[in-house]
């Protein structure tokens, strides 16, 4: 005859275990001083706080919420970005910054793709495909400015655009390797 007292502390520990996980790392409000701790590990430390601190769902947010609310910072760039590159595709003379200017639509495009491929890894938790997706989209803006190395220079504000999606990109990945732990 099996021993009751057993098989009641055994489904305690698992109850036990079950509410430890629930209550992991990814569920915690964000204090001030661990946003400048994340913000310490990315490309630009005093844009990553501005960004973050724009947005009022950061002083709610636990780490899944502010990964989601730097990937739609991030998202909101990359959509204002590729208006812009659209216009400078219409606007263009020089056939080199014309078509340039179509790679980085381009890219743009495959960034926006792996934006929201971000958004569904953080839906299912899959932090490390969010670091791969948030790698991916951080190659568009970075492959855009490689494209202008050359002359003719880009003369519009696409340089820029492309630098701050590339910090945003940074944030994301700063966020999810703390996700990931």
């Amino acid at each position: 005859m099996a021993c009751p007292g057993i098989h009641i502390s055994s489904m305690l520990m698992v109850f036990l275990l079950l509410i430890n996980g629930s209550f992991s790392r990814p569920s915690v409000k964000i204090a001030n001083n661990e946003l400048t701790e994340i913000c310490s590990t990315t490309q630009d430390p005093s844009f990553c706080v501005q960004a973050l601190k724009s947005d009022p769902r950061t002083a709610n947010a636990d780490l899944k919420g502010l990964a989601q609310i730097s990937i739609d910072l991030a998202k909101a760039s990359a959509t204002k970005t590729t208006t812009l590159i659209t216009s400078l595709v219409e606007k263009a003379n020089d056939p080199k910054l014309k078509g340039r200017y179509e790679t980085c639509a381009e890219n743009y495009d495959d960034s926006i793709s792996s934006l929201d491929d971000c958004t569904q890894s953080v839906s299912s938790r899959d932090y490390v495909s969010l670091n791969f997706q948030a790698s991916a989209a951080m190659d568009g803006p970075v492959t855009c400015l490689d494209s202008f190395e050359g002359p003719p220079k880009d003369p519009s504000e696409l340089p820029t655009k492309s630098e701050d999606l590339i910090h945003l990109c940074s944030i994301i990945l700063a966020i999810s390797k703390r996700l990931i732990g």
